[in-house]
């Protein structure tokens, strides 16, 4: 049989995509090629979320789109993996027959092994344990096989410079419309010691930013060291460890923002005044039907204690609009919450009912998806309007960005303001302290650090600047 050539294709979160970069991972080590070309592979893997229908329709869409090619390599195998695999099992196969594996996010270290038994005519479908089956220790084994993968794999699996390191599985929080506690399984939280000598190991090859991630981070709790340990201890232990040059932690909950946390975020420097801490409505009325356990005011004083400790800290949000019962008075309370707060960004989804969920079970999806296009649409524009505003307030500044590589849009900043491109250069696309995107020309060699750059242009999602390095360089 000739070896695997596997392409890799990846929808959803930083959780995801750091899942697809050890399977990546995994693949190579049992000696497969990992191919960016879908035409040249003989494996084609889809790594998806669940928590949107629209991840879920552009992977049966994608698939169904195979059969052709299917018919004509019957070799060809096609796994779908991560949260839809666990969220729907074997029932994938009904909208989508072509497809030979079904792996669970939990199962991901054993795909080599999988994968021989579907390239042999076999059906697969792996599943971790269903929430309630075992607990926690149901998911300790598949948990210590991928952190294995992730404390072993080499940076240059990640982008230049930078590095997303897994704290925690899973989430307890159980919000009505999410999915994530049942396919992902109940919070389980690293060991400090293995998370800190993991990111020693990569400032070791040359990782000078941390992304620490978790579906609710700032839930993370272990005990080590005879003591416990919180989200506040284990960002200043990574921020101490030399080589590291920022390090910012997502995703986190609002009823679990702390003043330990904060006071991180004031007194520790090496640590990004970043915070992703999703509102997802400003109606109490909607975030009590949300199971979300905080109220308006209560985000609002949470993001006020952020801000006392750091004012420069760039609040970004994630928001679903349209969820049952929302009315217009609902809606405008959001709105109102995004002029108090002035989020430097955020998320805007339509609801959409998820299977097994709460909201599924107990709400009728009552408004009219007209509606929620408008609501989309208004709540995307002022949102867009007020992180144009805030950006604004940059122009001019210098300020330390790091450069993530070339832009995907590249061209976006040449001739522009401020340009000041050289043959030999190109677009490069940076972040900066507040995670905002700015673009700049400047030689590729800058990938993977933090340079100095001078704003001289805002737009809502963008920053354009010029280099600030030395002179006889520009």
């Amino acid at each position: 049989m000739e070896p695997v050539r596997a392409h890799i294709t990846v929808y959803g979160c930083q959780m995801n995509r750091l899942d697809g970069r050890l399977v990546a991972d995994v693949l190579r080590a049992d000696g497969a090629c990992v191919v960016d070309v879908p035409g040249e592979a003989n494996v084609l893997l889809y790594l998806t979320c669940s928590v949107r229908a629209h991840a879920e329709d552009r992977v049966f869409s994608n698939v169904g789109a195979l059969a052709e090619r299917k018919r004509a390599e019957p070799g060809l195998v096609i796994g779908i993996l991560g949260c839809m695999a666990q969220q729907y099992g074997d029932g994938i196969r009904r909208r989508a027959p072509g497809v030979d594996l079904v792996c669970a996010p939990g199962r991901l270290a054993e795909l080599p092994a999988l994968l021989a038994r579907a390239r042999a005519g076999e059906r697969v479908v792996a599943l971790d344990p269903r929430r309630g089956e075992g607990g926690a220790e149901g998911f300790a084994g598949p948990d210590a096989a991928l952190d294995r993968f992730g404390a072993c794999r080499d940076a240059s699996s990640d982008a230049p410079g930078r590095a997303f390191v897994r704290v925690m599985r899973g989430c307890d929080a159980f919000c009505a419309y999410c999915v994530v506690p049942h396919v992902r399984g109940p919070e389980r939280s690293r060991a400090p010691g293995e998370v800190l000598e993991e990111v020693r190991r990569l400032a070791g090859q040359g990782v000078v930013q941390v992304t620490l991630l978790g579906q609710a981070v700032n839930a993370y709790a272990a005990e080590a060291d005879g003591r416990r340990w919180d989200l506040a201890d284990l960002v200043s232990g990574v921020a101490a460890v030399p080589g590291v040059e920022r390090v910012q932690f997502i995703t986190n909950h609002p009823r679990a923002m702390t003043p330990r946390l904060a006071a991180v975020l004031r007194d520790v420097p090496r640590v990004a005044p970043y915070l992703h801490m999703p509102a997802q409505s400003g109606s109490d009325a909607v975030l009590a039907r949300m199971n979300r356990h905080y109220t308006a005011g209560e985000y609002v004083d949470r993001v006020a204690m952020v801000r006392a400790a750091r004012p420069e800290v760039a609040v970004a949000s994630d928001f679903i609009v349209g969820f049952p019962g929302e009315t217009e008075a609902d809606f405008e309370s959001t709105l109102a919450l995004v002029r108090e707060v002035r989020f430097a960004g955020g998320f805007v989804f339509k609801y959409s009912p998820r299977p097994g969920t709460a909201a599924a079970r107990r709400f009728e999806d009552d408004v009219p998806d007209e509606e929620k296009r408008r609501r989309h649409q208004v709540l995307l524009e002022t949102v867009g309007r007020i992180a144009e505003e805030e950006n604004r307030r940059f122009v001019g500044q210098r300020v330390e960005v790091f450069v993530e590589g070339p832009s995907p849009r590249p061209g976006l900043n040449r001739g522009g303001p401020g340009s000041t491109c050289r043959p030999d250069w190109v677009q490069l696309r940076g972040r900066t302290p507040g995670n905002r995107i700015a673009v700049f020309d400047g030689p590729p060699d800058l990938a993977g650090r933090i340079v100095p750059v001078r704003l001289v242009e805002a737009r809502a999602v963008t920053l354009f600047a010029e280099w600030d390095g030395p002179a006889s360089d520009r």
